[in-house]
């Protein structure tokens, strides 16, 4: 189980595969796990490397440091750690919040830059969902969270033809979930997140995939992002849900091996 030092906490990580880095940033759920339909597909060209976030899997869950941007900082320990002045870089939900960081603190980090199912600053309908999160978090548990969370990024779809798999990432959640204040202060730094006004200075070859039928953070956030990116794409699947590249990975991996073979010696 690799771990390294970063600042304050030990920091669990994973990689596989040889060639150019290729980063998978995970979202509030914060599990390097959640990657595992994209490491067997990209290895075999990519030093693929993923992460558990502070306060999640087999991190280190210290009681306070929660924001988008200390995770950030995390991130870019990891590549120093590993020796990596720069990498590919893809983040989902809370994890493209964290790669809107990285291209705008840190762009000499980042080459080509994949956004997935993700935002810039919370509206309305993300807020009323991210505090009844919460709530649920509050009033029946830890479980409860897990279980519920599950029917927002999963899906029905995902119930109803991959429960094994739903069921063996709710395992592992259950296993090294974190006690509810620091769930509660990961789901409040979604909400404080807030690069919007800086997002057209993201000067990164980008790509930006979304799900049409994602109830967490809808495709709207994605076309808005796509606009104020110069240069960028905009791939929209079909289907897929919040965790697109985990229920749809058959269509997230080619949209994003092809945009990185298109776009590699651009970066």
């Amino acid at each position: 189980m690799p771990r390294f030092q970063a600042k304050d906490v030990q920091i669990h990580y994973i990689e596989e595969g040889e060639g150019e880095a290729l980063l998978f940033i995970p979202g509030l759920i914060g599990l390097s796990k959640m990657w595992e339909f994209q490491f067997p597909y990209f290895s075999g060209r990519y030093r693929c490397i993923s992460f558990d976030h502070r306060g999640s899997g087999e991190s280190d869950k210290p009681k306070e440091g929660y924001t988008t941007a200390q995770i950030t900082e995390d991130a870019a320990a990891l590549l120093d750690h590993l020796g990596i002045e720069r990498a590919h870089i893809a983040g989902a939900s809370t994890g493209g919040c964290i790669l809107q960081n990285l291209c705008l603190d840190h762009p000499d980090r980042v080459g080509l830059a994949v956004f997935t199912n993700t935002w810039t600053r919370a509206d309305e309908y993300m807020t009323r969902l991210q505090i009844a999160r919460r709530r649920i978090l509050h009033a029946y548990g830890q479980e409860a969270y897990i279980e519920v969370n599950s029917i927002w990024t999963g899906g029905p779809a995902m119930f109803r033809n991959d429960l094994e798999i739903l069921l063996d990432l709710e395992k592992r959640q259950k296993e090294t979930i974190a006690d509810p204040d620091i769930l509660t202060a990961r789901i409040d730094m979604t909400l404080a997140h807030d690069r919007l006004d800086e997002i057209p200075n993201i000067a990164h070859k980008a790509l930006i995939v979304a799900a049409k039928d994602d109830p967490l953070t809808p495709p709207y956030f994605a076309e808005d992002m796509s606009a104020m990116i110069e240069g960028s794409s905009l791939h929209l699947l079909e289907t897929g849900g919040h965790n697109s590249y985990r229920r749809n990975p058959e269509g997230w991996n080619a949209a994003v091996d092809t945009f990185l073979r298109e776009n590699e010696g651009a970066a």
